[in-house]
C-alpha cells in the first residue's frame, strides 16, 4: 500500500510539471513606420534607416543603394535632392502590403565635391561650367589655375592664355564660406585662325600685304593677345622663303612691306602666325608677281670692223630683262641717220657701210 501511494505522488508531480511548462510567446509583427528610425553613421553621403526587425524584404522607392546588414537600408540622394526634402516610400508585407513614406531634409553637407560635373568651354574667355545642386541657392565656385610644367603662380580664369596647358581647381563656397574643393580639371585651348590676305602697293621690287584675322575660339580676346605676332615672307616657292620681315600687328589683322624682290618675278608670299615666338598654325599663302622693271644694263659691248664695209657687234648681258620680252636692239648712228636692228641674241652685223664715215653703235636691252 505504501509503495502505491509514492507512485501516485510522483506521477502527479510530473503531470504538474508538464502542465506548467509553455513555449515562449510569439513575437508580434513590426509596427511599420513607427519601428523605423534614422541611422546616421552607416554610410557617408547616404540617408539610412534602421529597424529592430529584419527589413531586407521591404520594397522601396527609390530602391536602396546599400544595406548595412539586414536591419539598415540606405539611399543615396541625387544632386537634385540636396538642399531639399528627400522622400522614401516603403511597402511592407507585415503591414498588409500598405505603403508609408519617410521624409528627411538633405543638407548641403551631403554634396560629394569630387562628383561635381565640370565642363570647360572651348573658347576664350575661359568658362568652367560646374553642375551644382539646383536647390542650393547660395553655392558658388571660385577657380584657381596653374600652368603645367610652368611657373607656379596661380591665375584666375580671366588671366589664362591660349596654347598653354592648365590644371584648375574650384573652391566651393556656401554663403562665401568654403566647404570643399572640386576635382582638378586639366585642359588646353588652342586658337584657330582664318587669315584672308589682300595685296597692296606692289612695285617692281616690293610688295605689300594686308590681312584680316578671325578666330572661332579666340575672337573676343584676339586684340588683347600680347604674345601673338605675325611674320611675313616671300620666296620663289613655299619651301624657299628668302625675304622675311616682322609684320605690323593691328586689331583686325596686320600689314607688312617686303622689299628687295626681283622685277617681273612670281613669288609665293605667306603670313605666319606665332604665339610667344612659336608657330601656332600653318601659314596662309598667296601668289604674287612683281611689276615690270628695267632690264639690267649691258655689261660689255665689243665691235669688230669695219672690214669690207661690215661692222660686227656683240655684247655681254646678264639676260635679266625684268619684263615679258627679251629683245636686244642695236642702233648704228652716222650723221643724222640711224640704222636699227633687233635680235633675241646680242649679236648684230651692219653691212654696206660708207667709207670715211664715223659710226656710233648703241645696244639696248628691251623688255617690252
Amino acid at each position: 500500500m505504501a509503495g502505491l501511494c509514492v507512485l501516485k505522488i510522483l506521477l502527479l508531480w510530473a503531470g504538474v510539471i508538464g502542465w506548467t511548462k509553455s513555449p515562449p510567446p510569439p513575437q508580434s509583427p513590426p509596427q511599420c513606420k513607427n519601428d523605423i528610425e534614422d541611422e546616421a553613421n552607416c554610410i557617408s553621403g547616404h540617408v539610412c534607416y534602421r529597424s529592430n526587425w529584419d527589413i531586407s524584404s521591404l520594397q522601396s522607392t527609390p530602391a536602396p543603394a546599400e544595406q548595412c546588414g539586414s536591419k539598415v537600408f540606405c539611399f543615396k540622394p541625387g544632386i537634385t535632392d540636396i538642399c531639399s526634402d528627400f522622400t522614401t516610400t516603403l511597402t511592407s508585407e507585415n503591414c498588409g502590403n500598405s505603403s508609408f513614406s519617410l521624409t528627411k531634409h538633405i543638407p548641403v553637407g551631403f554634396l560629394n565635391t569630387t562628383e561635381i560635373s565640370q565642363n570647360v568651354s572651348k573658347q576664350f574667355p575661359v568658362k568652367i561650367e560646374a553642375t551644382l545642386p539646383p536647390n542650393c541657392k547660395n553655392l558658388a565656385i571660385d577657380y584657381t589655375c596653374w600652368e603645367h610644367d610652368g611657373v607656379n603662380e596661380p591665375k584666375n580664369l580671366s588671366e589664362l592664355e591660349p596654347f598653354t596647358n592648365y590644371s584648375c581647381t574650384g573652391q566651393i563656397k556656401d554663403n562665401n564660406v568654403p566647404i570643399g574643393n572640386t576635382a582638378a580639371v586639366d585642359f588646353r585651348i588652342d586658337c584657330d585662325f582664318t587669315i584672308k590676305i589682300t595685296t597692296e602697293r606692289v612695285t617692281d621690287t616690293s610688295t605689300g600685304l594686308r590681312w584680316n584675322t578671325t578666330s572661332r575660339n579666340c575672337q573676343q580676346v584676339l586684340h588683347d593677345l600680347q604674345k601673338f605676332s605675325y611674320d611675313c615672307s616671300c620666296g620663289p616657292s613655299p619651301s624657299d622663303q628668302k625675304h622675311r620681315v616682322t609684320a605690323n600687328k593691328q586689331p583686325s589683322g596686320g600689314t607688312c612691306h617686303i622689299t628687295g624682290l626681283q622685277p617681273y618675278t612670281s613669288y609665293t608670299c605667306e603670313v605666319q602666325p606665332s604665339y610667344d615666338n612659336n608657330r601656332v598654325a600653318q601659314p596662309t599663302r598667296v601668289k604674287q608677281t612683281t611689276e615690270i622693271g628695267t632690264p639690267e644694263d649691258i655689261m660689255k659691248l665689243t665691235m669688230q670692223g669695219p672690214v669690207n664695209n661690215v661692222i660686227s657687234v656683240q655684247c655681254v648681258h646678264s639676260k635679266r630683262f625684268n619684263g615679258p620680252e627679251e629683245t636686244y636692239i642695236a642702233r648704228l648712228h652716222y650723221g643724222s641717220d640711224t640704222l636699227q636692228e633687233s635680235n633675241t641674241k646680242c649679236e648684230f652685223e651692219f653691212r654696206d657701210l660708207r667709207y670715211a664715215t664715223s659710226y656710233t653703235v648703241q645696244v639696248t636691252a628691251f623688255n617690252g
